[in-house]
């Protein structure tokens, strides 16, 4: 009895440290999904099915696995990953560095979605400051995940490549960050170009 209430105890603690920061997409699977997830890690290391020469390797690829299943709509991010598994965060920073290596694709797309969500969160300032004549030299400040700012710079190199015949938008200007988070100074008229730019991707 006493080790039913320790286990479900252990249950609960487990899936609210995955929960941390987790979208509710995320948590309605670590819901559904965790006990199944755990089930299918251990037996494969029983079977002999996948087994690893150091710890560290182990961890890499449960965490890599926790990502694949329960948090496929997110970018790995250093802070997420101390704060859900108790690892360093040294630690934490190569992993989140290495899982967004190997998953390219996915990962570009969840920080395309970042970057359009924060800049679509500073557009209704942005056309104010265009309307008053401020488009040019109104700027303001804002952060992305590493993930983020690197389709931030990409967008932006896209869009001003394309301008032959005026003068382009002024570049994001990066300021000091921290490890896991750009912070970045950014031109009204930069902002309506690059989100003009992420809406003619939607069209067919």
């Amino acid at each position: 009895m006493a080790e039913d209430t320790e286990r479900r105890d252990r249950l609960a603690r487990a899936k609210a440290a995955l929960a941390i920061e987790a979208s509710p997409a995320s948590r309605a699977r670590i819901d559904s999904g965790y006990e199944a997830l755990c089930v299918d890690l251990v037996s494969e290391w029983v079977l002999g099915e996948r087994r690893y020469e150091t710890q560290g390797q182990q961890a890499e690829a449960w965490i890599a696995r926790f990502y694949d299943t329960l948090h496929g709509d997110e970018q790995p991010d250093a802070n997420r990953i101390y704060a859900r598994f108790q690892l360093g965060l040294p630690r934490a920073q190569y992993l989140a560095r290495l899982l967004r290596a190997r998953r390219s694709a996915q990962w570009r797309a969840a920080a395309r979605d970042e970057l359009r969500q924060v800049l679509e969160r500073a557009a209704v300032d942005a056309r104010a400051a265009a309307e008053a004549g401020r488009a040019q030299v109104q700027r303001f400040e804002l952060s992305l995940s590493r993930g983020g700012y690197d389709e931030l710079v990409t967008l932006y190199d896209t869009v001003a490549a394309a301008v032959t015949d005026g003068d382009r938008p002024a570049p994001p200007a990066k300021k000091p960050s921290s490890p896991t988070l750009t912070w970045f100074s950014i031109t009204a008229e930069t902002i309506l170009a690059l989100l003009d730019a992420l809406r003619r991707e939607d069209r067919p």
